[in-house]
């Protein structure tokens, strides 16, 4: 028979029809304790609404280091920007070769306190996603990015910087 004169047929069911295994959501069961601070809604503090100029200046940052890292800037701009240590593993990396496709995925940041600012960075390479975090903190009233925490390769965690639990 010609191709172009087959008739189609559905396929038998080879499977019976799958069962809803989930409850619908809103439904709490009886035998499911009720969480404490579902209950208590003062606890639960309101999240704290972060400028937005230290937000813009955090991602710029961040994106800088990650172009010092893939060659696209170099690492004597952020001199007044980022703290020696720092910048020497930027360089590291750049000399590696290991961010090469690098690219800034997006960014969080977040203030832990008025001195200090942590910025966690969704980078990719290629089809791999990889991940950094920065942490700014305020130095003779200028922003520095004073840590840095990188994983470009699996099971390789790069760092430089330390938290000084006391400002400057």
């Amino acid at each position: 028979m010609h191709p172009t004169m087959a008739t189609c047929r559905p396929a038998p069911a080879s499977r019976p029809a799958s069962a809803l295994l989930l409850e619908p959501p809103g439904t709490p069961r009886p035998d499911q304790p009720v969480l404490p601070w579902t209950v208590v809604t003062e606890a639960a503090a309101p999240p704290s609404a972060l400028d937005p100029d230290l937000r813009q200046l955090a991602t710029a940052l961040t994106a800088a280091l990650v172009e010092v890292i893939t060659g696209q800037r170099s690492a004597l701009q952020l001199e007044l920007w980022a703290e020696p240590d720092l910048l020497n593993l930027l360089e590291h990396l750049r000399r590696a070769r290991v961010g090469d496709g690098l690219r800034l995925r997006s960014v969080r940041v977040q203030a832990p306190h008025e001195e200090a600012l942590e910025v966690s960075a969704h980078l990719r390479q290629g089809a791999a996603s990889r991940a950094a975090a920065v942490r700014l903190s305020r130095r003779r009233g200028r922003w520095v990015a004073t840590h840095l925490v990188i994983a470009l390769d699996p099971g390789v965690v790069h760092r430089a910087g330390w938290i000084n639990p006391l400002p400057r």
